[in-house]
């Protein structure tokens, strides 16, 4: 091989370079609007890479958590890290994500929110997440993994970036369950409900395949858990992959050869013929006492008369015979 042949194949592989080398996140700023959350995780990676800093892996927890509270400010109007009911540190465990770090002060995690009135140019670091809380969210040497969330409502765009350290293990830290159950201090679970509506199982169709839509505010793994089934089946019966990420209205299969519900058992009635008889008056008893019928007493016999009432009684009539007698010789001797 003469050297021209050799400087020709030289000047190919320089060519071919740019081809086969791998690609790696650009540390160059965007300058196209961002509306989707992977144009903004790529643009955080690439401030990392431009800091000497490996890029974040993609955890679908952290996805899920970015996505709801930016539905969730959306909803509200507010942009606010608190979340109804529930900690920052609390949904991600329910999430699944191996938290690493002291789970009792929250463990390795952060957030940053945005609210802007149309949709963010990353020009570099937008001016409110400058300063070192913010700074450190995205340039953590800690963190291993990212998560984006973009919602819209009313002309304002809201963002969401969740970063977190996962352990080294990758299982969760054995206080995992005693923080995730805890009552997080100065939630407002009553406000919950306004935003984040209950589960409500469906019956199974005809050909036992069970389906669920997305209400507001519902996450995979609590329907998942409402239908006792894993997130794993449920991402391979909808092709979701490994996006854990739901929409508004979503009809999701989440189950395959359910059970209908028994048809309620109904006990026949028996049918009888009834042959209609005289009606017999009623017998009321009466409001009046009743009689008892009683024999008569007969009447006492008068007392015989004593001897003294006998002498009073023969010396009126001796009185009265002479008075008598003495008259009729009155009247016999003077006519007049």
């Amino acid at each position: 091989m003469n050297k021209k042949q050799i400087l020709l194949l030289f000047v190919l592989a320089l060519a071919l370079i740019p081809i086969f080398a791998p690609k790696r996140a650009s540390a160059q700023p965007f300058h196209e609007p961002i509306t989707t959350p992977d144009q903004l995780i790529n643009a955080v990676n690439g401030l990392r890479l431009s800091r000497g800093l490996s890029a974040l892996e993609v955890h679908s927890a952290l996805m899920q958590s970015a996505q709801s509270q930016a539905a969730y400010m959306a909803a509200t109007g507010n942009v606010t890290h608190e979340r109804p009911g529930t900690t920052y540190t609390q949904q991600l465990l329910a999430l699944g994500f191996p938290l690493a770090g002291d789970l009792s002060l929250g463990g390795l995690r952060s957030e940053n929110i945005l609210s802007t009135g149309s949709p963010l140019v990353w020009n570099g670091v937008p001016d409110g997440w400058q300063d070192d809380l913010h700074m450190n969210t995205m340039l953590a040497p800690s963190y291993t993994h990212i998560g984006a969330g973009i919602s819209q409502k009313g002309g304002l765009y809201y963002y969401a970036l969740d970063a977190a350290a996962a352990t080294g293990s990758r299982l969760m830290q054995d206080d995992a369950s005693a923080i995730l159950t805890s009552i997080p201090l100065g939630s407002n679970a009553a406000g919950a409900s306004q935003y984040i509506i209950p589960v409500e199982l469906s019956a199974a169709q005809p050909d036992g395949d069970v389906y669920h839509v997305v209400e507001y505010g519902q996450s995979l793994w609590a329907i998942a858990i409402a239908y006792d089934t894993k997130i794993k089946e449920i991402q391979a019966l909808n092709n979701l992959g490994d996006s854990v990420t739901l929409q508004l209205g979503q009809k999701l299969l989440v189950k395959r050869g359910a059970t209908q519900p028994a048809p309620a058992i109904l006990t026949p009635t028996m049918m009888v013929t009834l042959t209609p008889i005289a009606a017999t008056p009623a017998v009321f008893p009466s409001a009046s006492p009743t009689l008892i019928p009683v024999s008569p007493t007969p009447a006492p016999a008068p007392a015989p008369p004593s001897k003294n009432s006998s002498g009073l009684l023969v010396g009126v009539l001796i009185f009265a015979a002479l008075i008598g007698g003495g008259v009729a010789v009155w009247l016999i001797r003077d006519p007049n």
